[in-house]
């Protein structure tokens, strides 16, 4: 069909609803569920107007921006309903729709709730072309619809300065960081400082941060790593017309994994165990169950402030809690009205959820965004997809207190890198995940004489020195790095080249150390100092010695067994002259 015949085609569609909606999974990272869906409109197949892109131009170019994208709505929100999917619905919502005060309607209010919906199950994203002035009344209706309950996102973050001042004016609940900065994430140090700077910033509006675009499995894990709340792409889902209710398996097993900078106490085992310990047993009722029975539940029991809401399949939909629904459903006329609809008409989804199995790391961040209803409602526990019961954000924020003290204790206090208890726990681990790794060993040689002459300052500054060095070349989730005391530190990596790495750290510290002596005592290798007994010696500048060898996991039971290697082979680096890197070519077995 030519352009010409684009208009009848729009007016076709528009007058027959010839519009359909496919829904793409927000995935929420820490518990390993979907939060919600986007929607996305499509025309009619294999037509010239299927793509949105041509059905939004087609639309301004009409002049009928604002009817269309109404259409869009409602046919996204049916579709929503009629699919019973969880969590909530991410709607792409033009300024015009906005300044036509449609979604804070009374009517409109009252047809959510037939599609038994509330409006904090919907989330209204403001479009890259729109840019929301302070001045005009689709500002204030954004800023009103907020106050109603609707939740707010700002899409495509990161493309124009436009977007930060709109960011600071609306506060919105969710951030959406464009695709081209979560591509090839993994691979572009660049793109990781500016996740990390979007973090500081939604921290500090209390926002949650969604990556977009999301393809590639190390992506992925980068911004769980970085601390990315939520993620969406082609790799969780492709938009479909009929989307899954929980992440793949594949997608599980790739979350399930903790963290290689995470040692054992920040990940499964005991905080495992005290989740499940703490977590309250409280009895949850169906999606189905009748708003009346849920009020005269908490009317029989003073000291329950939530009840959870959990499907047939066991998995838990939301809560509903006292303080929320008091105001609203406790008057006997409202009570007469609502009595006999759903519980779900009042249940928030939008609620803290913290898998068992979760690392310290995840449990932290999820108390970091949450807000005093969270607080008042509590934090779902489940375990393998399935409730298990509520724990109190106290109890959580308690609790990885306990561990995060606990994990201190296990921290070199000079560079903060973990201990000797935390390098075993890492090499039990990846032993266990049969996955071949290098292990390093890396000491400074002629570090004591050195420290006795210009102090313990300078000696710390070395020492700090080698650890920056360590880091910027064996970042993680690929290496993970310990402080074993002293002048000593252990290296473990996932990285192909890590031989050559180490090379490159070798050449850093020699260049690093230089800064500390003038010209003729790197040229003579050495200076002169008195040692313990007061007699004049010339000691050696220092270097940096360090033994490796790559570690296959069917031959090694237990970190013993590979500590025991690296003592060897780190003193067969220091019998090498200068800086060294021995490595050890045999299968050890």
């Amino acid at each position: 069909m030519a352009d010409s015949g684009l208009p009848e085609l729009f007016q076709d569609i528009m007058q027959e609803t010839l519009l359909c909606a496919v829904f793409q999974p927000v995935l929420d990272l820490r518990s390993r569920t979907f939060h919600g869906y986007e929607a996305l409109i499509r025309g009619p197949s294999q037509s010239p107007l299927e793509s949105p892109e041509r059905l939004f131009a087609c639309a301004r170019s009409q002049h009928r921006l604002a009817d269309f994208d109404l259409l869009c709505a409602r046919t996204c929100i049916e579709a929503f309903a009629r699919a019973a999917l969880p969590g909530r619905l991410f709607l792409n919502v033009t300024e015009s729709l906005f300044d036509s005060g449609w979604f804070a309607r009374e009517q409109t209010l009252r047809w959510l709730q037939d599609q038994g919906l509330s409006p904090s199950r919907l989330v209204l994203e403001l479009l890259e072309s729109d840019s929301l002035a302070e001045d005009t009344q689709a500002f204030s209706a954004a800023r009103f619809l907020r106050d109603l309950g609707y939740g707010l996102a700002l899409d495509d973050l990161g493309q124009g300065f436009g977007r930060f001042a709109l960011w600071k004016r609306l506060r919105p609940r969710y951030l959406k960081i464009d695709r081209t900065y979560t591509a090839d994430l993994g691979d572009d140090p660049f793109k990781a400082a500016f996740v990390r700077s979007m973090l500081l910033l939604a921290e500090a509006s209390q926002s949650v941060v969604v990556a977009e675009g999301v393809q590639g499995e190390r992506d992925l894990l980068t911004l769980r790593e970085l601390g990315v709340g939520m993620a969406q792409g082609f790799l969780i889902s492709r938009p479909v017309e009929h989307p899954p209710a929980e992440p793949s398996a594949r997608i599980r097993e790739m979350l399930a994994h903790a963290q290689p900078a995470l040692h054992a106490l920040a990940s499964r085992g005991s905080i495992e165990q005290s989740v499940l310990g703490l977590a309250r047993q409280i009895a949850p009722v169906a999606p189905e169950c009748k708003l009346d029975q849920v009020l005269r539940m908490l009317e029989q029991d003073p000291d329950l402030t939530s009840v959870p809401v959990v499907d047939g399949h066991g998995r838990a939909l939301g809560i509903i809690n006292r303080y929320v629904v008091a105001d609203r459903l406790f008057r006997p006329h409202v009570r007469d009205l609502f009595g006999n609809k759903p519980c779900t008409l009042v249940m928030s989804s939008d609620v803290l959820r913290l898998d068992a199995r979760s690392s310290l790391q995840q449990a932290s961040h999820l108390i970091a965004d949450s807000s005093y209803r969270h607080a008042t409602e509590g934090v779902l526990v489940s375990e393998a997809g399935a409730y298990r019961g509520l724990l109190l954000v106290g109890d959580l924020l308690r609790l990885v207190s306990e561990f995060q003290v606990q994990a201190a204790r296990y921290a070199n206090p000079l560079t903060l890198l973990p201990g000797n208890v935390p390098i075993n726990d890492c090499i039990d681990r990846w032993l266990q995940e049969e996955q071949p790794f290098a292990a390093a060993y890396a000491d400074i040689d002629h570090f004591k004489p050195f420290n006795d002459k210009f102090g313990y300052r300078m000696g710390d500054e070395i020492i700090l020195m080698l650890a920056d060095l360590l880091r910027a070349r064996l970042p993680s989730p690929a290496s993970f790095l310990g402080h074993v005391g002293g002048d000593d530190f252990v290296a473990l990596s996932r990285l192909p080249e890590w031989e050559a790495v180490l090379r490159e750290v070798l050449r850093d510290f020699e260049a690093g150390v230089a800064r500390f002596f003038e010209p003729a005592v790197l040229e003579q290798r050495g200076y002169w100092a008195e040692n313990r007994r007061g007699e004049a010696t010339f000691q050696s500048v220092p270097t940096l010695s360090i033994g490796a060898f790559l570690v296959h996991p069917q031959h090694f039971t237990s970190h013993r067994e590979v500590s025991n290697v690296l003592a060897e082979l780190k003193h067969a680096a220091k019998r090498v002259p200068g800086h060294a890197l021995f490595v050890d070519r045999r299968r050890h077995g």
